[in-house]
């Protein structure tokens, strides 16, 4: 036997051995017992002294009450809670700074761009909860970002690049890097014109580099910004906490956009 801070229990230390001495009843005291095979095992022991008419402990009753499953699985809930803490901690901290960094002219239009940037965490979040927790599926997570766009038919955004798993903060800034890009697009890239196009690549560097690309072409003629816009902004703060990069290049046939993201 041992104690629940893995010392060795003596014999003439158990609690058996305790109550044959004082005569005083042990309950549900915890102790952890070496199995035969070498596996261990909780238990919670309650002892009875015996005494006979002359009121001397002539034995006791041991009742071992094996507990091991009970306590692994209290542990886990333990751990999933310290969990689910940590991960609200995290998905409160990303909308909060999704919200500072938003701003509009009008009230009415800073609402949708915050809807917008969260329904995008939703969506990942959605694919994090498949996963368990794993994290998201590159290709799964661009197509359901552009789906509304024509993602799944590939008439107007063309997706190709290996499998990726992403961790959940590599993902949730990838989400949202893809949000801002395809907003801009929809309102004055590719997007809004009835013959533009989008293309979607990666690929995997031998240094374990991801490298996304998104590419415009058949929309308005794209003149360089003058300032760089609130969605640059919010795509080069998540993607700098990453210690990543991001490129814009205003060409005239349409935007292009390389996002480069260390992989764990």
């Amino acid at each position: 036997m041992f104690r629940p801070d893995g010392s060795l229990l003596l014999h003439h230390q158990c609690p058996m051995a305790t109550v044959l001495r004082t005569g005083i009843s042990v309950r549900e005291q915890e102790v952890h017992i070496e199995r035969p095979d070498g596996s261990r095992g909780i238990a919670l022991v309650d002892i009875e002294a015996i005494k006979n008419s002359d009121g001397n402990i002539v034995g006791a009753v041991n009742c071992f009450q094996d507990v091991t499953e009970r306590k692994r699985s209290e542990e886990q809930i333990v751990n999933l809670a310290r969990e689910a803490e940590h991960r609200t901690k995290n998905i409160l901290a990303t909308v909060l700074a999704t919200v500072r960094l938003s701003h509009s002219a009008t009230s009415d239009n800073l609402k949708q761009l915050i809807e917008g940037r969260i329904d995008a965490l939703a969506k990942v979040h959605t694919l994090f909860v498949e996963s368990r927790w794993a994290g998201a599926e590159l290709h799964r997570l661009v197509t359901q970002e552009l789906m509304a766009y024509g993602g799944e038919s590939k008439v107007r955004v063309r997706i190709d690049g290996p499998a990726v798993m992403l961790e959940p903060s590599m993902a949730q800034t990838t989400a949202i890097s893809l949000h801002e890009l395809a907003t801009n697009a929809a309102k004055y890239g590719s997007l809004s014109a009835t013959r533009g196009h989008v293309e979607i690549t990666w690929r995997l560097t031998v240094d374990r580099r991801l490298i996304l690309r998104w590419i415009e072409s058949g929309g308005p003629t794209v003149t360089p910004p003058t300032h760089r816009g609130f969605g640059t902004r919010i795509m080069e703060n998540m993607i700098g906490q990453l210690r990543g990069e991001v490129r814009f290049d205003w060409r005239d046939q349409g935007l292009t956009c390389e996002i480069a993201l260390p992989l764990a």
